[in-house]
């Protein structure tokens, strides 16, 4: 797959209006080279939106849309080329095969039948492609709709969901799949997913939305790298209060009961705190560092509630 020298995907100033609802606020994303990319938000966040500008299924209200240099709106039937699209509900022929599907798929797009085999062997369906779909679980299905977004070997690959549904044993085909993809094929994976430990798994870059706004991009460990908090368990909190206020970048100190503290300490390490309490006479019980998982920052960052589980 030839690089062409452009950000494989460009959304600049995006902004989606319906009627007097306000889908999307002006977001700006990139994604410049090969990898797996997790596009998080509640529902109702604009991720859906994002998706079907990015497909050209709907017409931005301001901003635009690149996908390897070509814009969407100008040029869709080009940009279409560079992309494959697995949605939530995938839909087949349910009475023809698996091959006899990807077949019409593949006519239809105007491709050959030669990767046909790959693709079915890649999504490990090669034993199962002369069934007819109508017998398949959701997941067969779903690996079968991957199969058919990969038919034009796309340099762009949206999943909606790839792994709803799945069993144990299908999510864990798609987390060793996707990275083959990016790493192997030099594909640009963007995903979006309600399972942050999948996300954590198999993804270099998140990118969280929501109101219709980009409120976080980075990497899972960036995002998740926020203040520690520290608590602190000592027989005389007061004397250990007025050490920890000497020392620089402890911001906030809270009791958390008669011999418990709590502190957000943005870059202090809890070492370099214990050692300032324990040179100052102050005993120790415990001290605990605790940091934010990509779940927490989520939440606090999007007001969201867990129905990720």
């Amino acid at each position: 797959m030839p690089e062409s020298g452009n950000p494989i995907l460009v959304i600049e100033g995006l902004r989606k209006q319906f009627g007097q609802v306000t889908a999307l606020r002006g977001i700006d994303v990139v994604l410049d080279r090969p990898g797996v990319y997790g596009f998080l938000g509640p529902n109702g966040a604009g991720k859906t939106t994002t998706f079907k500008l990015i497909c050209a299924l709907l017409r931005p209200t301001g901003g635009r849309v690149l996908i390897d240099g070509i814009d969407v709106q100008l040029d869709p039937r080009a940009a279409m080329g560079k992309l494959g699209v697995q949605f939530e509900s995938p839909g087949f022929y349910p009475y023809l095969t698996a091959r006899e599907n990807l077949r019409v798929f593949s006519r239809w797009q105007g491709h050959g039948e030669a990767k046909i085999e790959g693709l079915l062997e890649l999504v490990a369906l090669a034993n199962a492609a002369q069934r007819c779909v109508a017998g398949y679980s959701w997941g067969m299905k779903q690996r079968l709709a991957l199969a058919a977004a990969l038919l034009s070997e796309p340099k762009l690959l949206l999943l909606d969901e790839p792994t709803n549904g799945l069993d144990p044993g299908g999510i864990a085909d798609v987390r060793r799949l996707l990275p083959r993809l990016a790493y192997e094929q030099g594909r640009t994976v963007l995903l979006s997913s309600h399972r942050m430990d999948e996300v954590e798994q198999v993804c270099d870059r998140v990118i969280i939305i929501h109101q219709g706004a980009i409120v976080a991009q980075g990497t899972p460990a960036q995002l998740a790298a926020g203040d520690s908090q520290i608590e602190i368990q000592c027989p005389d909190a007061p004397a250990a209060t007025e050490v920890l206020r000497k020392i620089e970048g402890i911001a906030k100190i809270e009791r958390g009961g008669a011999n418990r503290l709590h502190l957000a300490a943005p870059g202090v390490p809890a070492s370099a705190i214990n050692r300032a309490l324990i040179e100052a006479g102050v005993v120790v019980e415990q001290i605990v560092e605790r940091r934010e998982s990509l779940e927490d920052v989520f939440f606090r960052l999007t007001g969201a509630r867990s129905n990720a589980q």
